[in-house]
């Protein structure tokens, strides 16, 4: 039979009425097993069309998912959607999508804030169905690149290894922390995930299969790390290694003023006496701001750390103190709880209008303070405010857009829009936006997973002097530019 109408698609359409047979060249339409009769019969469906291993739906519950993502302020309904059974079903959907000008997005668990993972009227590639562990060795771990961080770290910790570096929140995939950078505590440390990155596997905007390194289309390897998708489907990575440790010590440092937060901040990253290192900025029952500090020192349970050593000369409130042991997984996993009380609450269904920023170390006592000063409660909706020291010398990622000081900070309004609407939503971001020019205009930098509206001339910007190396690989690695348009980087 021709055009895909092969046995096994017709034996899928008796039990999914939605699987895609084939498209349409006149109406650019996908025939499902439904239709697919007469529109082969009109002999107008591309002769070219690929014979999936997973399959390529188009039922209405399936597009209206992928139609949103965890901000919940854009909502674009694609065409199909690809569940991919392997990287081969994603080199045949990105040759057919090339040759007929079809836009894809890549998506994994949806945890974009801004529709960048969305494709109006194309076609979203659910990368979730590709989670295999492929291989842990002494020194590295091989997954895919739909795989949650979740479901790799205990895999990890069974073979007694972790990564340098472990993103905050698990239940973001491999590919989508390669694409922004990935912070966390340890970053401070050892870079962004995108810093203990090894080598990538993508699939082009045409449809051919790379092997990405340092040493092997070093050029592409470093436009993939915190790229924002732009140059190819990540389906899978390999990250460095080292030895896990079975529990953490987590202390908790209050501070009632920014420059006393940030002169212990500074110095515990500069010490490197702590494992982890990040903090916060909470509303203190009094008026004002409380600065919190989260430094975790790691340890084997027949070795546990001593206190005096680690906390002193540091100049926080003694009696808010608060120390907690916890096995190291329970440690990467701490958000849980609190995620579980959002969604209990239904405010993690809200918009997300999230506003995160990297501000130069010298400028950002004023600049905090500014911003905090400007806030109202009903500006953030019941979110956190994370604020974290890192040191610049220990990221490398090029595309990683960071302060030029030695130390910055990473300043994060992780607002909920309330009440929960759309509108709402985008007076937020207009106050992002407000915000983030003030943060340009003293040389900080957005960290893009939030909700900032951004144009063209914002992105050459931001990428400074990689805009146009980047502009001429875009071109040439995707001259149709049908590849994650969701953010609109890039125009034709």
């Amino acid at each position: 039979m021709k055009q895909g109408l092969s046995r096994r698609n017709l034996v899928k359409g008796v039990l999914t009425a939605s699987v895609v047979l084939g498209f349409n060249t006149v109406t650019r339409t996908w025939a499902t097993t439904a239709t697919y009769p007469d529109e082969y019969a009109d002999g107008i469906l591309a002769t070219d069309f690929p014979d999936f291993e997973g399959q390529l739906l188009t039922d209405t519950d399936t597009l209206t998912q992928a139609a949103e993502d965890f901000g919940h302020i854009e909502y674009k309904v694609p065409k199909a959607v690809l569940f991919p059974a392997s990287k081969h079903d994603i080199i045949k959907l990105m040759k057919f999508a090339n040759q007929h000008s079809i836009l894809v997005s890549a998506k994994g668990q949806g945890f974009s804030t801004d529709g960048e993972t969305l494709a109006e009227a194309g076609v979203v590639i659910d990368t979730s169905s590709l989670s295999t562990i492929q291989s842990i060795t002494d020194t590295t771990l091989h997954v895919e690149a739909g795989a949650r961080w979740l479901d790799v770290m205990p895999t990890l910790l069974e073979h007694q290894k972790t990564l340098p570096i472990v993103v905050d929140f698990l239940e973001i995939t491999v590919g989508g922390a390669i694409s922004v950078g990935g912070f966390g505590a340890q970053s401070f440390k050892h870079g962004a995930m995108t810093d203990i990155v090894e080598s990538i596997e993508i699939v082009t905007a045409q449809g051919q299969l790379l092997q990405c390194s340092a040493k092997s289309n070093g050029w592409l390897f470093n436009a993939l790390r915190a790229g924002l998708g732009q140059f190819g489907v990540i389906v899978s990575a390999r990250f460095k290694l080292q030895p896990a440790f079975s529990m953490a010590r987590y202390f908790q440092l209050v501070y009632t003023d920014f420059a006393s937060f940030s002169k212990d901040n500074l110095l515990l990253i500069e010490s490197n006496l702590f494992d982890g290192v990040q903090g916060g900025v909470q509303a203190s029952e009094t008026g004002g701001w409380l600065f919190i500090l989260q430094a975790t020192k790691y340890y084997n349970s027949d070795q546990p750390p001593e206190n005096t050593a680690l906390l002193e000369g540091l100049n926080y409130n003694p009696e808010a103190l608060t120390v907690q042991d916890m096995p190291y997984f329970t440690f990467l996993n701490r958000l849980a709880p609190i995620v579980e009380y959002l969604r209990s609450t239904g405010l993690w269904d809200y918009p997300h209008p999230w506003c995160p920023l990297l501000i130069p170390a010298s400028k950002a006592e004023s600049f905090i303070n500014k911003t905090l000063q400007s806030l109202k409660p009903e500006d953030l909706g019941g979110g956190p405010i994370l604020l974290s020291g890192f040191n610049q010398c220990n990221m490398s990622t090029p595309l990683l857009r960071k302060p030029n000081e030695k130390h910055f900070f990473y300043f994060s309004l992780m607002r909920n829009a309330t009440p929960p609407t759309k509108e709402r939503a985008r007076e937020l971001m207009v106050l992002n936006r407000d915000i983030y020019e003030g943060a340009r205009q003293i040389g900080g930098y957005y960290y893009p997973v939030g909700a900032i509206p951004m144009k063209q001339k914002d992105w050459s910007l931001h990428f400074g002097h990689y805009w146009r190396p980047m502009k001429m690989l875009k071109q040439w690695m995707d001259p149709k530019h049908i590849l994650n348009s969701g953010r609109a980087i890039f125009n034709k």
